[in-house]
């Protein structure tokens, strides 16, 4: 399985439309929280490797456009995503979001901040705008990180960090993802969870 492919297609149905933006700083405003479900992955893969991939404390802090504008809001993001992978030589846990939306008012997608990845790239890119069509994602990278093998595991947190959409002009939707590569002597596989969408609004 293609860790981006199996991205792609966890969100095929959602239409995309929106520009993304990362915040640095905390909104303000009439606040809904969103607590998430935990999630977990445990299998052993094909090369042999347990693997147990969670992701815990998980909340969304929604909030509406500081300029009274319905087609803009924000969200406040947090969360662990860590898995235990006994055995593995190397690999990466990578984490994020995908974020869609119904009515595409805004032209193409603008990004900035971070790294990102477009549906149709199979690496990380850095792109400061990003047309999409509709039925596509973005796909907004929080962070990724390499598997120490003497540890056996891998883990990254985020505590509110934000995403702004802009020129959103209907229902819009996300849903994190946290995609694992293991590799030792007999290969490599990869591992993707994914989290219970929510409403951004």
């Amino acid at each position: 399985m293609r860790v981006l492919d199996g991205v792609g297609r966890g969100a095929a149905g959602i239409g995309v439309g929106l520009a993304v933006l990362m915040l640095g700083c905390g909104v303000a405003g009439a606040d809904t929280v969103v607590p998430l479900p935990a999630g977990e992955q445990a299998l052993t893969t094909a090369t042999g490797i347990p693997v147990d991939l969670t992701r815990t404390g998980e909340t969304a802090i929604i909030s509406p456009s500081l300029a009274a504008n319905g087609m803009s809001r924000t969200a406040q993001l947090s969360g662990t995503a860590y898995a235990t992978v006994p055995g593995a030589t190397g690999g990466t846990l990578e984490t994020g979001y995908l974020v869609g939306c119904q009515v595409d008012l805004s032209g193409g997608l603008s990004l900035g901040g971070d790294v990102y990845l477009s549906p149709e790239s199979m690496s990380p890119e850095l792109n400061p705008s990003i047309k999409l069509v509709p039925g596509g994602v973005a796909v907004v990278k929080f962070g990724s990180k390499t598997i120490d093998p003497a540890a056996g595991a891998v883990g990254i947190a985020y505590r509110n960090r934000g995403i702004q959409l802009s020129g959103c002009g209907g229902f819009a939707e996300a849903r994190a993802y946290s995609a694992l590569t293991v590799t030792n002597d007999k290969g490599s596989a990869e591992v993707t969870l994914y989290g219970d969408p929510f409403s951004v609004g």
